[in-house]
């Protein structure tokens, strides 16, 4: 019980409004006090099994599960919360139709979506159109089908082992990205579901001459590796209870992303880049600020790698 009060206190760490289970339109006060041991009690239900109200799933990543001990009013039959492992899965409290509601954001099945999401981008040849070009990287754009925004595809040749290359591309707190990457001002990792998931909160500088105010990023990242020697970091944007929106930075979104570490057939000191960006930035900017900006961020993104790249390794 004590693990699950911890888990509880964790995500209650103010006076919320909860609705009382026991009369379903009833709205009310809730302590702190109250609130941990509601929310214990109710995992303790759900971990241990117990017949639940259980209402269905909602977009990928995340499900939303009425749960509702069945002495409290929850209907006969109801099956217990989700399958994984409710420590590995942290729940928030929302409220929904007047019921007392418990939403689980499965982290894993949201990174995995987003993996699958980029691997139909990589094999989608339609409706690309190229808007910039370096001597380090193509650069073509498509609107996206996750948001009101554009889809960005970059593709280059950096001159080092993958190994080497992802180094300064993985997640981690305090890792190389923070040093090389001009956009990135901090990166940390908030939780880590297993070896391969984890929750990233990701801060920016002001950007394009300050008309951009500093952003925030809260996504799961995915890392995978691949027989072949190809390396994958995917990352979408989710919530997470221990870091709400923090002042002077406003929360942009990161929809299915990431980048790919192909060895470059032959030629085991390079290493094919294939990236994908789409970012709602959030805010009120214009849109033509918004497509200056992402062609020349990521220019700067493929330079300023390649730079670090061989600086690390030299």
């Amino acid at each position: 019980m004590s693990d699950l009060l911890q888990l509880a206190a964790n995500q209650c760490r103010s006076s919320l409004t909860f609705c009382n289970a026991r009369s379903f339109g009833s709205w009310r006060e809730m302590s702190l006090g109250e609130a941990l041991t509601l929310r214990a009690r109710s995992l303790l239900e759900i971990s241990a099994g117990k017949p639940c109200h259980v209402e269905a799933a909602e977009p990928p990543g995340l499900a939303t599960f009425w749960a509702i001990p069945r002495e409290e009013g929850g209907r006969e039959g109801g099956k217990a919360g989700p399958s994984s492992g409710l420590a590995s899965l942290p729940p928030l409290w929302h409220r929904r139709h007047g019921a007392l509601s418990l939403a689980i954001m499965d982290y894993q099945a949201s990174a995995s979506w987003a993996a699958e999401r980029m691997q139909s981008y990589r094999k989608d040849p339609d409706g690309w159109r190229s808007c910039k070009r370096t001597n380090e990287v193509a650069i073509s754009w498509r609107p996206s089908t996750e948001f009101r925004g554009n889809l960005y595809k970059a593709e280059g040749i950096i001159p080092a082992k993958t190994e080497d290359v992802f180094k300064c591309l993985r997640p981690e707190t305090g890792g190389l990205r923070e040093k090389w990457d001009q956009n990135v001002k901090e990166v940390a990792v908030i939780e880590k579901i297993n070896e391969n998931v984890c929750i990233t909160r990701t801060t920016t500088p002001s950007a394009f001459m300050k008309i951009i105010s500093p952003r925030e990023f809260l996504d799961v990242v995915l890392i995978r590796h691949d027989e072949d020697g190809t390396i994958a970091s995917v990352a979408t944007h989710v919530d997470h209870p221990l870091c709400p929106a923090q002042p002077n930075y406003v929360r942009g979104l990161n929809y299915p992303c990431g980048c790919i570490c192909i060895p470059a057939p032959g030629e085991p000191n390079k290493t094919q880049l294939l990236s994908f960006f789409q970012t709602d930035l959030g805010g009120n900017l214009p849109q033509t600020v918004v497509e200056s900006f992402f062609p020349s961020s990521i220019t700067g993104f493929y330079s300023g790698l390649a730079k670090a790249v061989v600086y690390s390794t030299s």
